[in-house]
């Protein structure tokens, strides 16, 4: 079975920051309030399942005279919606997981005050799936608290006060890019916040539109006091590729948030990355893991080349900053190390929310998908930026196929055999099973590739809660030990 080849998503975000003055700040932080009202509006009407064009006539009335300000609250409200159930499958995944972990556990348990104390979790669970199903069930999204849930129990306890809790409730606004529209000064690629570059000084500067109040309507015409400039500062190691993209015109997004005093401004654009596979050139695959990402090389005819595994063990221990440094940092390591070779194209695995989980809170913090997505989108961005074209296949199967069919034939750890899984999935090899495999599985007539390695899968997952049933010691098992404890019937 061959399997599809997609493209994720093209977006590269800049994170500058703009230094406005004391009248520019007053100016910006009164059109937050505004812009974030006029969100939370909005997000209670799609709830209410009003029509956007309807929300945003209301907006206009209410809050801008401005249909592209009113269009961008309405998108930034959709966004918000479409997070909201993302995160309701999410949780439902990962408690059917956990339920699934603990009724292993509780099957093979048999002290009565550890089973008692599993029971008790399995209620919890329990409890808390029924809650999130539900939303699924109604197809309703989950009520969002706009400034965060633990900021409001601070509120509501007394450590926070209402002006605080105001800022954290006003504190952005969005502008959606458009390529044939123009700012201030005539800077095509966003019409209400502008990015202009000044070749005489080599600084950049952004124009931001602020409508006036929706009562001092005077017509549609933008004026020019109705602008706010302020200086704008893009990193160093972002500067030359944003600069070729401001020269193509290309349309960007931009948001602006005001967190601990400091205005930070997130610019984000596709970067073009169109480019088909390319089956005469070497494929890199990539599997990422919480504590290692394994990078292999294949050449155009399948076959293996070179593999190296990039660790980082601290990444689910640190803190959300050190951790955000950690990936960037790795992401680097990974495309120049690729770049160095004169690699051209590189493929992941699509992300899922599927995973493994315990009782172990531990466990689950190393497992959990937020590693593993931070280190996707910073490796996606860090190879577009060096040329490098990204492509994403199906997860399904790559780790156990790696495992049992390449990884004692190249001496491979199970990770990097699932690298080179993907990079041949990728220049579009299909994976049959190898014959010592057929014939110790004995598959009925008719049997195609793909259901054979689930087959498999079946028999492995039910092995491996035998082997812990029968406190085996398998840690040092290789893919010929676990078929002999497979496929035989007293273990």
């Amino acid at each position: 079975m061959r399997q599809k080849v997609n493209k994720p998503t093209d977006m590269m975000t800049i994170p500058g920051r703009i230094y406005p003055d004391q009248d520019a700040r007053e100016r910006l932080v009164s059109f937050m309030r505004r812009f974030q009202a006029a969100k939370r509006t909005t997000y209670q009407a799609l709830r209410r399942g009003e029509r956007p064009g309807e929300i945003v006539k209301d907006l206009y009335d209410k809050f801008f005279p401005n249909a592209r300000w009113c269009q961008w609250a309405v998108e930034d409200a959709k966004a918000t919606i479409e997070s909201q159930k993302e995160q309701v499958k999410m949780h439902v995944a990962d408690l059917e997981a956990k339920i699934e972990k603990s009724e292993e556990k509780l099957e093979r348990t048999k002290d009565k005050l550890r089973r008692r104390g599993i029971l008790a979790r399995l209620d919890k669970l329990r409890g808390k799936l029924a809650y999130w199903k539900g939303f699924l069930e109604r197809d309703e999204v989950p009520p969002a608290v706009f400034g965060g849930k633990r900021n409001l129990l601070l509120l509501q306890e007394g450590k926070l006060s209402k002006e605080e809790w105001r800022e954290l409730r006003s504190n952005s606004f969005y502008s959606v890019g458009q390529a044939n529209q123009k700012g201030l000064k005539g800077q095509y690629g966003n019409a209400n916040t502008e990015v202009v570059f000044d070749e005489v000084t080599g600084s950049f500067r952004l124009n931001v539109y602020i409508p006036p109040e929706p009562e001092n309507k005077d017509g549609r015409r933008r004026k020019e006091e109705d602008w706010v400039t302020v200086p704008l500062e893009i990193p160093v190691r972002y500067r030359s590729i944003f600069l070729q993209h401001l020269l193509r015109a290309g349309a960007y997004t931009v948001r602006v948030v005001r967190k601990n005093g400091r205005f930070d401004c997130l610019i984000s654009f596709p970067l073009g990355d169109d480019v088909p596979v390319n089956k005469d050139l070497p494929m890199a695959g990539i599997d990422l893991n919480p504590d290692v990402v394994a990078v292999t090389l294949v050449l155009p005819d399948g076959n293996f080349h070179i593999s190296r595994c990039f660790w980082c063990p601290e990444l689910v221990y640190v803190s959300h900053e050190k951790r955000e440094w950690i990936a960037g940092n790795l992401a680097k390591d990974i495309a120049e190390w690729l770049e160095l070779l004169g690699i051209k194209q590189v493929a992941l695995e699509e992300l899922s929310f599927a995973q493994d989980h315990d009782t172990n809170r531990l466990f689950n913090r190393i497992t959990h998908n937020f590693c593993k997505k931070l280190l996707f989108n910073r490796i996606v961005v860090a190879l577009r930026k060096r040329g490098i074209a990204v492509f994403t296949v199906s997860a399904k199967f790559t780790s156990l196929i790696g495992y049992f069919k390449y990884s004692e034939a190249y001496g491979l750890s199970a990770h990097q055999a699932a690298a080179l899984v993907i990079a041949r999935r990728a220049l579009g090899f299909a994976e049959r099973m190898p014959r010592e495999l057929l014939r110790r599985l004995s598959p009925k007539e008719g049997w195609k590739p793909f259901g054979l390695w689930g087959k498999l899968f079946g028999l492995y997952k039910a092995a491996r809660k035998r082997a812990i049933r029968e406190d085996k010691i398998f840690r040092g098992w290789g893919p010929t030990e676990w078929l002999s404890f497979m496929l035989s019937g007293t273990g």
